[in-house]
């Protein structure tokens, strides 16, 4: 451990994934349970360069570029060290963050991470810019993008790959995407995910965290894509197990987007878990 400690008072800095729609507005639901428990703990939810409100620079993006873009307001603020609270492939995102600012971070959450083998292994930078390039830096990106965007698209790729009950995709939900998506400069920060230059080999940064870690799991967890076929829920606890032996491992209902899918778990999941290492 560091000696950075995790009081009441140290704020949770959501760090919200990437895709298609997909903004700070991804933690509505988790902050209103929160705000509803009586938790007065801060919670700070930006949107990632590239994503709602945010700039949207036509660059491929990094996760040094996103987590210098959560730096510079968390470098002026007067108040504890936070907790990073990463959804998803969001989580090399708060590994650069720790790497960066290190005196300025006393806690990571992984909520829903991806497979070992997808955080283990890198993209090779090459083929990243030749999807850049080829596919995405022009009008079949363009065209790519208007029709990942569609209401049917969100509807069929959710249900298929993010929540465990299909039932649970609802209205609120694709709205939420389709809206998010109408700005066309989103489409930056989802291409440079797509293309893979988040993907670097982050086992070395992963097993030397020193700070109090938790990692959540859904119950019916599964990869994206292509990785969906490289370990089930049983063999991706394994794994973390084995490599994280200074992380709290738990698992709730729900499959890949837990904050929004099993909100009462996930906080609560949470607060168990500051509890426990606050007391």
């Amino acid at each position: 451990m560091t000696d950075q400690n995790i009081s009441a008072k140290s704020p949770l800095l959501l760090i919200h994934p990437i895709g298609v729609g997909l903004s700070a507005q991804f933690w509505h639901r988790f902050i209103d349970h929160w705000t509803e428990t009586g938790d007065g703990r801060e919670l700070i939810a930006p949107d990632l360069l590239g994503c709602g409100f945010a700039a949207c620079p036509r660059q491929p993006l990094t996760p040094e570029d996103w987590a210098t873009a959560l730096l510079e307001p968390l470098k002026r603020r007067n108040s504890p060290p936070v907790i990073l609270v990463a959804q998803g492939a969001s989580l090399p995102i708060a590994l650069a963050v720790m790497a960066e600012a290190p005196q300025l971070v006393s806690g990571l959450i992984a909520i829903s991470p991806p497979g070992w083998r997808v955080l283990r292994d890198t993209f090779p930078t090459q083929r990243s810019n030749q999807l850049w390039n080829v596919l995405f830096n022009g009008t079949l990106g363009t065209l790519f993008y208007r029709y990942a965007r569609r209401r049917s698209f969100l509807k069929s790729f959710s249900k298929n790959n993010l929540f465990a009950c299909q039932d649970d995709v609802d209205e609120e939900w694709i709205e939420t995407l389709h809206e998010g998506s109408k700005k066309m400069d989103t489409r930056w920060a989802v291409f440079s995910f797509l293309a893979g230059f988040w993907r670097r080999g982050w086992e070395p940064a992963l097993t030397a965290v020193n700070v109090p870690f938790l990692v959540v799991f859904g119950r019916s967890a599964t990869g994206i894509g292509r990785s969906s076929s490289w370990d089930d829920v049983e063999e991706r606890l394994n794994i973390y197990n084995s490599k994280l032996n200074n992380a709290v491992i738990q698992t709730i209902d729900g499959r890949n987007v837990l904050p929004y899918e099993s909100t009462k778990q996930c906080v609560n999941c949470v607060q168990r878990w500051l509890q426990d290492i606050s007391s």
